[in-house]
């Protein structure tokens, strides 16, 4: 195949355009299946190409046709750093691999956008096909602290490149004797390359010329022009992205395979209700609990939905990290029905989208998208700034951004373009102004109008698929089928534990408006009903356990809302146990309780118009919640003490005995002999206080008003022991 690619190199010299050079001609021709990226760490080692053919043959294999890859792409330099393995081991086996007939009708594809030395170029060359970044190199390969080859090695170069019309661009490459020429080929007529010192190869060539960037008596290092003007290279391109563009990839290909070639242990977790910090919190829990099973396929089921962008972003983020590293995992967004607003962000950091489409033809498909809600509810400002954010979320996750700025943006016109001659497989979104430019350097054609203008944009399966948004289509929303899909068991269900399954069960609005009421039943009893204990220690644990669940899952606001009931309840007691009536201080105190656990339920402070709205009506549920409550709690204080064993909880006055009809508290009678008197404070009334009354000294309270020491004051009431004087 790759002798064939050359015969079109004067060809695709004339379709260079956009950020793309063309991609062999042979690719708009080949229909693609599917297709992997893998990591080639570096150096090479025998783990590495352990791991590589692992993760290759299982997608070889792959029993599902829509799942069986046709192209593999090799990235040498994900990181853009220099590659280079000194070992010749390693290399040689994944060059092996690489060249194996199982992998003939694969596409291999060496991605290289670093410097590519020592024996990492032979799995490079290996490759059918080489794509390179503008500031890449390959070469050399005796490089500094690699041993020069031997014969054995040497032939290895040679049978793994396998292009013996080429053979001396390699051999260059080892060899700094090597004085590179090019001509025809005596037979064929076709470009040759051969070593000038060598007198057999140069038999082969008429017409020659020297080679003039790579200087004799040097080895050879191909930076990206040079690579394609020898034909080591055979296009460029920047990132992954734009290499699945170049081939037709499906867009989520490029975050790789998670699983390298594990064998799937399947998970699935069904998400419900408003995307927040508390379904974020919840979901890692989940991914942990996974985890610590040994599991690392998570189907996550999209049942959700909520305009809070940034809370799904965060959890989008989340998302792709866990399919990173030594234990990663492979999460699947399934879409059964549809992923509005906050779950569309959600599914993009999922490794990949699977949707439902029905096989009846009249049933309704799967919806992924619809942000109508959002748009009604956002600051135009505010859109703006997640915009741009979410847009940079799908870039790096291998999708359009213009289909994030269509989905955001009634205003926004998206078109899709196909480019044009050898360019003709490639499909890129563009807004209609971005098209219009791009239209008159002739570099593509329309191709269809995803989106007009005005028109709110909403994916149907088949459009998702279309666009390459979703990865597969399954017929029904049960996640059975999609276990099948990617040829896994039945999926498991996560256990994050006892705990989180409480608290999750507490955060219910409706278990939690229950727990407020009861608490403040239980707070208004302990402060009016004498002897009572127990709804005190209940009204404690009602709120400690609604302060609990809402922290377990969204810390942020979790410390002001508790801030505020405690403030709240400290201006409740002192109106009850310290001012005289009920004032501004109990008012204050019981909105703030209210506030607090209004709060309390969210994790961030609202954003917008909705959001506030949302906020008062909690706050409100709350208040009918205490008012509910003082009903509640004054017909208990009423018939509680009638009721058998529970008047046992109580301690009954001494008014309620017969023989206390006529007792008095000791010093009442004292007391109401005082009544009318006047005297000098002796201390400031504020507003309890010690006035002197001739030679007795007696504790009073002020009618209200601060009264300064050495004051003149009169006894104006005397309810039992409790005197209550005025300044005169």
């Amino acid at each position: 195949m790759r002798a064939s690619l050359y015969r079109f190199t004067g060809l695709r010299a004339l379709a260079l355009v956009g950020l793309l050079l063309t991609a062999p001609a042979a690719v708009a021709q080949e229909a693609v299946r599917d297709a992997m990226f893998v990591t080639v760490q570096t150096p090479i080692t025998s783990d590495t190409v352990a791991r590589i053919e692992n993760q290759v043959a299982a997608r070889v294999n792959e029993k599902n046709e829509e799942r069986r890859i046709s192209t593999l792409v090799l990235d040498f330099n994900p990181d853009g750093k220099p590659a280079l393995t000194p070992n010749f081991g390693p290399c040689a086996d994944l060059a092996k691999f690489l060249s194996a007939p199982r992998l003939a009708g694969v596409r291999t594809v060496a991605f290289v956008r670093g410097t590519v030395s020592g024996h990492t170029v032979l799995p490079v060359i290996a490759c059918k096909e080489v794509l390179m970044a503008k500031g890449a190199a390959v070469g050399p390969v005796a490089a500094e602290g690699v041993p020069p080859l031997d014969a054995s090695e040497q032939v290895a170069y040679k049978t793994r490149f396998n292009r013996d019309d080429r053979w001396p661009v390699v051999q260059k490459m080892f060899d700094p004797k090597v004085s590179l020429v090019r001509g025809k080929d005596a037979k064929t007529g076709a470009t040759r390359y051969a070593d000038r010192n060598d007198e057999a190869s140069l038999k082969q060539v008429v017409g020659v010329e020297q080679v003039t960037k790579v200087q004799d008596g040097q080895l050879a290092t191909y930076p990206t022009d040079a690579a394609k003007s020898v034909g080591l290279a055979d296009g460029t391109a920047e990132s992954r992205a734009e290499v699945a563009e170049l081939y037709n990839l499906p867009p989520a290909v490029i975050n790789g395979d998670p699983l390298a070639g594990r064998v799937p242990d399947p998970y699935q977790w069904t998400l419900t209700g408003d995307v927040d910090g508390a379904m974020r919190e919840s979901v890692n829990r989940v991914i942990r609990d996974v985890r610590k099973k040994k599991g690392n396929f998570l189907v996550l089921v999209l049942r959700c939905g909520g305009t809070d962008l940034d809370a799904a972003r965060g959890l989008a983020e989340d998302l792709a990290a866990a399919q990173t590293g030594e234990d990663a995992l492979q999460i699947v967004a399934f879409v059964p029905e549809a992923a509005p607003d906050a779950a569309a962000v959600v599914a993009l950091g999922c490794s990949e989208i699977v949707m439902t489409k029905p096989t009846d033809a009249e049933a309704q498909e799967a919806e992924f998208g619809n942000f109508e809600q959002y748009l009604r509810t956002v600051k135009p400002s505010t859109r703006a700034a997640q915009a741009e954010s979410l847009m940079a979320l799908a870039a790096q996750r291998g999708y359009s951004p213009v289909l994030i700025q269509g989905l955001l943006d009634r205003e926004t016109e998206v078109v899709r373009a196909k480019g044009k001659g050898n360019d003709r497989n490639k499909t890129r979104l563009f807004t209609r102004e971005q098209f219009e430019t791009e239209k008159k350097a002739g570099a593509w054609d329309e191709d269809k109008v995803v989106k007009p203008r005005t028109v709110p944009l909403k994916l149907t399966a088949t459009l998702a698929a279309e666009l390459g948004v979703a990865r597969f289509l399954v017929p029904t929303t049960n996640v059975k089928d999609v276990c099948a899909l990617y040829g896994v068991g039945e999926a498991k269900s996560p256990d994050p534990g006892i705990l989180d399954r409480l608290a999750e069960f507490l955060r219910i609005p409706a278990v939690t408006i229950i727990l407020v009421m009861i608490g403040f039943i239980g707070l208004i009893l302990e402060l009016k009903v004498p002897g009572l204990t127990v709804p005190g220690i209940v009204a404690a644990l009602c709120f400690i356990l609604v302060f609990w669940s809402q922290s377990r899952f969204s810390g942020e606001m979790f410390v002001l809302a508790l801030l505020l009931f405690l403030l709240g309840l400290v201006l409740v007691g002192l109106e009850i146990f310290v001012l005289p009536g009920f004032g501004v201080c109990g008012i204050s105190g019981i909105l703030f309780m209210l506030a607090g656990l209004g709060v309390v339920t969210i994790d961030r402070v609202p954003q917008n118009s909705a959001e506030w709205v949302n906020l008062g009506v909690r706050i409100s549920t709350y208040l009918f919640a205490m008012m509910g409550a003082m009903v509640a709690a004054l017909l208990i204080g009423r018939f509680l003490p009638q009721v058998p064993y529970a008047n046992r909880m109580m301690l009954s006055p001494p008014s309620d005995l017969p023989e206390a009809a006529e007792a008095q508290l000791p010093g009442a009678s004292e007391a109401a002999e005082l009544m009318g008197a006047i005297g000098t404070t002796s201390t400031a009334l504020r507003p309890a206080g010690v006035v002197r009354f001739g030679e007795k000294f007696v504790d009073v309270v002020s009618d209200g008003g601060f009264v300064p020491g050495g004051a003149r004051v009169q006894v104006i009431a005397v309810e039992g022991t409790r005197i209550v004087v005025k300044e005169v």
